[in-house]
Parts: structure tokens; C-alpha cells; sequence
């Protein structure tokens, strides 16, 4: 049950790229964004009594919480929805999913956690690949070199995200940290929205909606920000990190490509399959790890974007 569990989180986390293409011909990145969270919190709230423990948290724990809710539920969502406006979705999930080897590098120069040699070259090699994208794709093209940008900035999020988060997994209840920043993600996203004056704009999108927009928009809450990661938490529980991560992460490019060729069919490019293949080629070098009997060297499992 727990790997099916997981090939489930990727097929749902695969197909969140062609739905977010799909639903943002009625839908705009900053009300999706804001009304994603909005009712995500919602789908919560016959757990809201489990925040006071988190309002007994250390002040630096507190930060911590807020720090990823800013990456988790802000940064993250409004650059990978701005990217799913010029990229295929293939592409955008390519480029985002490149977050776990940046949160490898950023554990490197905040948290001096060790690289190994095959994380390196796992890096230099999955970096080829985003070049190769941004050679092939961006050059001559103003659309595409902008969504490949925001592509980039939200991998950039999503690897902050990894980073301040991890001692949140390991100190609190995985329930209690998607609690937590579900609902402080949304607060900040309604705050910017009044700062802003896009109050009226953000509060009125959903009647934008056609039904099949609703659908498409319910699969996001539902599906990908909350059955999901329940999934997610029941299959990390019972299965190694390092597997967990994998059968999540590889899976979600295949699901992806063959979701938007069925669906707005896309057929994937040249760039496209070179670009994947270099990416995914550096995440599998970074899986590897030593053989029994060789040193041991800090266990660098990185969460997957979604």
C-alpha cells in the first residue's frame, strides 16, 4: 500500500502541471495562488485546535514555520503558475523539479552539510540539462526565456522551502507543519493581496469560472495541496527516504508527459527530451549511495516540487 501510495503522489504531483496549464485559461497566477491556500486552510479546519502547539513553540521555531510559508504557499506557486503561461507543462515541471539539487547546494553554504562526488557531478550534470532548456527554448523567444525565469525563481522557493522546513519534518508532526503553513501561507497571500489593492480583483476570479474550470481548480485543492500529502506523509512513514523520494520524483515527468500529450496535446520537443534526460540523469547520480562498508556521509533526501 505505501508504494502505491506514493506512485499515486506522483501521478497527482505529474498531473498538477498539465491542470494548473489547463485552468489557468480562467484563471489568473495571483487568484489561483491565493484561493488555492485559501481553501486548502479550509479542508483544516476541524483541525484548527492543533495550532496551539504551535503557538507554544521557541520564538526561532516560530520563524522557521513562517520562512517556509513564505516559500511553500507565496514564492513557490506564483512563479511556477507564471512560468505554466509560456511553457509546456513538461518543461515548467522539468525546471521546478530542479529544486532538490538546489536545496543540496544551499544546505551547502547555510547548513555546511558535506558534498559528495556524486553529488556533484549529479549538480553539474542536472544543470546541463536546465542549460541545454534555456539554449534550445529561450533563445529568441522573449515568452520563453520569461517563463523559463520564473521556472528557475520557483525552484529557487521551492529549494528554500526544503531547506527551512527540514527541521520542521523532524521536530513536529508532519501534519502539524502542512497545518501550519496551509494556514500562514494563506494570511500572506491575503495580506499581499490587500497591500497591493487587488483585493477586489482576487475576491471576485471564481466567478470567473466555467465549470470545467471548477473541476480543474478542485483537483489543485484537493487533490494536489490535501490527499496528496496525506499520501505522501503515510508513504514516507513506511518506506526508506531515499525510496520514498524516488518513487515520487521519477515517475512525475512521465506522468506529465503523457497527461499533456493526451490532453492539449503537446508532443514533447527535442530540447524537451534533451533537457530531461540531463536533468533527470544528475537526480538519479545524487540518489547513489555508498555500498555497506563504505564511510557514511549525511543522508541529503530533498522533498519534490509540486
Amino acid at each position: 500500500m505505501a508504494f502505491l501510495s506514493l506512485i499515486l503522489v506522483s501521478l497527482f504531483w505529474g498531473g498538477h502541471a498539465v491542470v494548473g496549464k489547463a485552468v489557468e485559461q480562467q484563471f489568473a497566477p495571483l487568484p489561483l495562488t491565493v484561493w488555492r491556500f485559501t481553501l486548502t486552510a479550509v479542508c483544516y479546519l476541524p483541525f484548527f485546535g492543533r495550532f496551539r502547539h504551535l503557538f507554544r513553540l521557541p520564538v526561532r521555531v516560530k520563524l522557521q514555520l513562517v520562512l517556509a510559508s513564505l516559500c511553500w504557499a507565496v514564492l513557490y506557486p506564483l512563479f511556477y503558475y507564471q512560468a505554466l503561461r509560456t511553457l509546456s507543462p513538461l518543461e515548467t515541471l522539468l525546471l521546478v523539479n530542479t529544486a532538490p539539487l538546489v536545496a543540496v547546494l544551499f544546505s551547502f553554504v547555510f547548513l555546511r552539510e558535506r558534498l559528495r562526488g556524486l553529488e556533484i557531478a549529479g549538480i553539474v550534470v542536472s544543470f546541463l540539462g536546465v542549460a541545454a532548456l534555456v539554449v534550445l527554448e529561450g533563445v529568441g523567444s522573449v515568452a520563453a526565456g520569461t517563463g523559463i525565469t520564473m521556472a528557475i525563481m520557483s525552484a529557487l522557493a521551492f529549494a528554500g522551502y526544503t531547506v527551512s522546513s527540514r527541521s520542521l519534518f523532524q521536530n513536529l508532526p508532519l501534519f502539524d507543519v502542512l497545518l501550519g503553513t496551509s494556514v500562514i501561507g494563506a494570511v500572506m497571500l491575503w495580506m499581499w493581496t490587500l497591500l497591493s489593492g487587488q483585493v477586489g480583483y482576487v475576491s471576485t476570479a471564481l466567478r470567473a469560472l466555467h465549470p470545467s474550470g471548477w473541476w480543474q481548480f478542485l483537483y489543485i485543492v484537493l487533490i494536489v495541496s490535501t490527499a496528496a500529502y496525506a499520501l505522501y506523509g503515510y508513504g514516507l512513514r513506511r518506506l526508506p527516504a531515499g525510496i520514498a523520494s524516488a518513487l515520487t520524483f521519477y515517475p512525475q515527468v512521465l506522468f506529465a508527459a503523457v497527461i499533456e500529450w493526451v490532453w492539449l496535446g503537446i508532443v514533447p520537443q527535442v530540447a524537451t527530451l534533451i533537457g530531461a534526460a540531463l536533468i533527470l540523469g544528475g537526480t538519479v547520480l545524487m540518489r547513489i549511495r555508498p555500498k555497506r562498508g563504505s564511510p557514511s556521509v549525511p543522508d541529503m533526501g530533498t522533498d519534490d516540487a509540486v
